[in-house]
C-alpha cells in the first residue's frame, strides 16, 4: 500500500516543555500524519527534520504506541520492539536538514490498523558557551503513524445516549464507537437524537464541537458529553451521526 499523507489539524502541533527566555522555534519535523504498510517496500516512513536556526541543534526520535481511552486520554507506551529508526540521535546544522527513515518491524499480520505516536524531541545539549543572555529552548514534535493492511474502513455509529449532567449543565452522553479496521477523523458532525414519537433533535456546529475534529482510532468507542437544556433524564435516546471522516 503506497504510503499516504494526511495533515491533521489537531495533530499538527509542537509541544514546547522548557523555555528559559523568549522562545524561537528551533526546528521542524514533517510530516505530522503519516499511513504505512505492515510489510514490504512500503513499511517504511520517510521524516525531514529542518533546522531553521542559527545553531545546530541535537534531536532524538522515538516510537511510541497510541491508544485512547473512553474520556479521550491518550496512553503511550515504547514501541521500540516495533521500528528500525534511523538515525535515533542526530545533530542537524544550522539551516540544513536531516532525512529520518522508520521502518516498521512488528506484526506483519494485521488486520486492522494500528496507530503509533513518532517524537523528535530537542534535547538539551549545549553547542556554546551559555551567556547571561542566553536563551535555552527544547521542543518537541508529536507525529501521527499509522500501520495498515490493505482494505482497510472505518464505521462509526452513535452505540448509546443517555442523560447526563456535567459542570452544572444538562446534556446528552453520546457514546460513539469505531468499529471497523481504520481510524476515524470526524469533521463538520451532525448529531441526530431521537426519543420516541415526539423527540427528534438535531445539533450541529457549536452545539456538537466536542466531537469536532476528533479522532476515533479502530476499535475505539469515546463518551462525549452534549450540552442540551430540554433533555429528560426520565427517557430513552438513540442517535445517529453524519460527518466527513478523513
Amino acid at each position: 500500500m503506497q504510503n499516504t499523507l494526511r495533515h491533521y489539524k489537531s495533530l499538527v502541533f509542537a509541544s514546547l516543555f522548557m523555555i528559559l527566555g523568549v522562545s524561537v522555534f528551533a526546528f521542524t519535523f514533517m510530516p505530522m500524519s503519516i499511513s504505512i504498510s505492515p510489510s514490504g517496500a512500503q513499511s517504511i516512513a520517510s521524516f525531514r527534520l529542518t533546522n531553521d536556526a542559527a545553531q545546530q541543534i541535537a534531536i532524538s526520535i522515538k516510537a511510541m504506541t497510541r491508544s485512547i481511552d473512553e474520556n479521550g486520554n491518550e496512553i503511550n507506551e515504547p514501541a521500540d520492539k516495533d521500528f528500525t529508526i534511523f538515525p535515533t540521535r542526530v545533530v542537524v546544522q544550522p539551516n540544513s536538514f536531516q532525512n529520518i527513515k522508520v521502518q516498521y518491524k512488528g506484526n506483519s499480520k494485521l488486520t486492522k490498523e494500528v496507530a503509533y505516536r513518532i517524537i523528535a524531541e530537542q534535547v538539551p545539549i549545549d553547542f556554546v558557551q551559555p551567556q547571561s543572555s542566553g536563551v535555552k529552548v527544547l521542543f518537541r514534535y508529536i507525529a501521527a503513524l499509522y500501520v495498515a493492511p490493505s482494505n482497510v474502513k472505518e464505521m462509526l455509529s452513535v452505540s448509546k445516549v443517555e442523560y447526563a449532567e456535567q459542570d452544572g449543565k444538562k446534556g446528552f452522553l453520546v457514546t460513539l464507537t469505531n468499529s471497523g479496521t481504520r481510524h476515524a477523523l470526524i469533521n463538520d458532525p451532525v448529531l441526530k437524537i431521537g426519543g420516541g414519537p415526539s423527540v427528534s433533535v438535531t445539533l450541529t456546529e457549536d452545539q456538537v464541537k466536542a466531537i469536532q475534529g476528533q479522532n476515533l482510532l479502530a476499535g475505539n468507542v469515546r463518551h462525549f458529553f452534549i450540552p442540551y437544556d430540554n433533555v429528560s433524564p426520565n427517557a430513552s435516546y438513540s442517535g445517529t451521526l453524519s460527518a466527513t471522516i478523513e
